[in-house]
């Protein structure tokens, strides 16, 4: 069993001037009760930096030296719990913080005698050291991500009320602190960065495609601030950029923790699988739906769709198995389906539905299930659901919802019906987005397209010097035109039947508009041409849609390794949704002469 070295980082109790929190702590004690029953003591290598104790250098110093020892196929986790906000840049990093803002984490220390926030270009550094050895990297992050990076509460005392039971507060006797801090004024002092930031201006000077914005601590950067190429960075975050992240009273122990933490343990402690990434955000999510204010827990990879499907803090790989969400809405009081037309869920669509506690190896047998509904009505990201006379369902739970079998597709059927989803009435401009792909970037042959107008891009083997690399390459970005955000998804179909969403590191992406994101963290991807073949195509279909969705739910294994496939049925004969989506599909044609 591999080493786990682990940093726990949380700050309840702040100097004067920063208001205190009251679940970081338990919050990290959270963590280390869940470490302590997943690893022996000789494997688990873990250290605590508690307020005082969390000063920045503090911090910095133990990234380095405790989880620095980690090297091979150890694996390395950073927590963090406590306030974040935003430091203004001075006019550095323009290229890729339009803002003008970094994110950062507010230290022990931050903001008295002159000391920095830790933002995220100096944690970028930290994290690259580390992957830089071959260590896998997971970190969590339970602040917001975005202005203040705080996590919200009433600032008031908690009352024993209906309202506040139903969303998990509760009576509690606790000052419950509004979890913001304001914006730093002044911004961070060169020598004050781990690395010059002159350095990152010369990498975006010399890039042929500039990097993936670092606006959050999201993905790692390497010592020179190029996108970390390893794929060894895996981040857990408690929101989107544009969320806040919220408390949640745990009644139960009398304790107050951060939303995500809360049913991020929680849902590890009470799984009867061993859950990939992948899934435990899946269900962290529908876990948190209607129990604590909106907010999107975040997966990111740094370029590497294979961590996804790693065990949590394991090396170990998994299969996928695609089931979607069912619950009962706070907002309608009607039962919910996760998916939508997005996923061609269909009025009169029929689902089984299983605790989520249930192993995987249930979802195949109907006879387990606790009960069955139907599809009434849909929109792009969710259905309503029927329940079956004589179902009896718990109110407060989520189930695993799987299509019954007389809905089935086979494998290729499912790919080739995702391939081609479209929403003829959509109202969404062609206008919207700017998907632009270069080819060959930085080379004389440079070539810029813009799909749409373009639907195919055309790519031929160089010719270059012996030993030079020539296979085609392309960059991508995608830029939301449009006066409202949007919410994208970009899907890589490949000819062994395997659908991909790894090409955006976020998988699902927010724009809000203006904003850029890079296809491949901004990194260039080459194209090959299998064996003696002359040529080959690749499909990829941009998803867009006015509502969040989950693109993982489109992930395909290939056809000789993959689970069966989440069945779907066309949605053409639905009414219209009450929001809107389309898709943009581009192909891609290799050829090697």
């Amino acid at each position: 069993m591999p080493n786990l070295y682990a940093l726990l980082v949380a700050i309840d109790v702040y100097p004067a001037g920063i208001p205190p929190l009251n679940g970081c702590i338990n919050d990290a004690d959270a963590m280390e009760q869940l470490l302590r029953t997943r690893f022996s003591d000789a494997t688990l290598h873990l250290v605590r930096l508690n307020n005082a104790d969390a000063k920045r250098q503090n911090i910095i110093d133990s990234f380095r030296s405790h989880l620095g020892q980690a090297s091979g196929n150890d694996i390395a986790l950073f927590f963090y719990a406590g306030h974040g906000s935003q430091v203004p840049t001075g006019g550095l990093f323009a290229a890729i913080e339009p803002s003008g803002m970094n994110s950062s984490i507010v230290c022990f220390d931050s903001r008295t005698n002159g000391v920095p926030d830790l933002v995220d270009k100096d944690m970028g550094v930290l994290i690259s050291e580390v992957t830089a050895k071959g260590v896998h990297l997971t970190t969590i992050f339970d602040s917001c991500h975005s202005g203040s990076m705080d996590r919200d509460l009433p600032s008031t005392e908690i009352q024993a009320d209906a309202q506040a039971t139903t969303m998990g507060f509760g009576p509690s006797k606790k000052k419950a602190a509004v979890r913001k801090v304001p914006r730093r004024a002044d911004p961070q002092a060169i020598n004050d960065y781990l690395v010059n930031p002159s350095t990152l201006e010369t990498a975006i000077r010399d890039s042929p495609t500039p990097p993936q914005p670092v606006s959050s601590i999201t993905l790692a950067s390497t010592v020179n601030y190029v996108p970390d190429q390893c794929g060894l960075h895996i981040l857990l975050a408690a929101c989107e950029t544009d969320e806040t992240a919220n408390e949640y009273y745990d009644i139960e122990a009398n304790k107050l923790h951060g939303a995500f933490t809360f049913f991020l343990t929680q849902t590890l402690t009470n799984a009867k699988d061993a859950l990939s990434y992948r899934e435990l955000v899946h269900l962290v999510r529908a876990t948190m739906d209607g129990k604590v204010a909106p907010q999107t827990p975040k997966l990111e990879s740094s370029g590497n769709d294979a961590m996804f499907s790693n065990l949590f803090l394991s090396l170990t790989p998994t299969v996928w198995t695609d089931y979607a969400i069912a619950g009962l809405s706070n907002l309608t009081n009607q039962w919910q389906l996760d998916r939508g037309a997005l996923m061609s869920v269909s009025i009169g669509a029929r689902y089984a539905l299983y605790p989520t506690t249930a192993p995987n190896s249930d979802l195949a047998d109907a006879g387990k299930a606790v009960g069955l509904a139907t599809v009434t009505s849909v929109t792009p990201a969710t259905s309503i659901l029927q329940l079956d006379p004589g179902v009896q369902l718990d109110s407060e739970a989520q189930y695993k919802a799987v299509p019954t079998s007389s809905s089935a597709l086979s494998h290729i059927d499912t790919w080739k019906q995702r391939l081609t989803l479209t929403n003829p009435n959509t109202q969404i401009p062609a206008t919207a987005l700017d998907f632009l792909v270069i080819a060959y970037p930085g080379t004389p042959d440079q070539q810029e397209l813009h799909c749409p107008p373009h639907k195919r891009v055309e790519l031929t083997y160089r010719n270059v010097p012996a030993g030079q690399d020539n296979r085609p390459f392309y960059s991508g970005s995608i830029t939301n035109k449009h006066n409202v955000p949007l919410t994208v998804a970009l899907l890589a179909f490949s000819g062994d039947y395997s659908i991909s969403t790894a090409l955006l590191d976020a998988e699902t992406q927010r724009l809000d508009p203006g904003q850029t994101v890079y296809l491949h963290s901004g990194t260039p991807l080459h194209c090959s041409v299998p064996g003696t073949a002359k040529d080959t195509t690749d499909e990829m279909l941009l998803v867009i849609s006015t509502d969040w969705f989950d693109a993982t739910v489109f992930k395909l294994d290939s056809l000789n390794t993959a689970a069966p496939p989440s069945p779907t049925r066309s949605m053409y004969s639905n009414p219209l949704p009450q929001q809107d989506f389309t898709t943009w599909r581009v192909t891609f044609h290799t050829t090697r002469s």
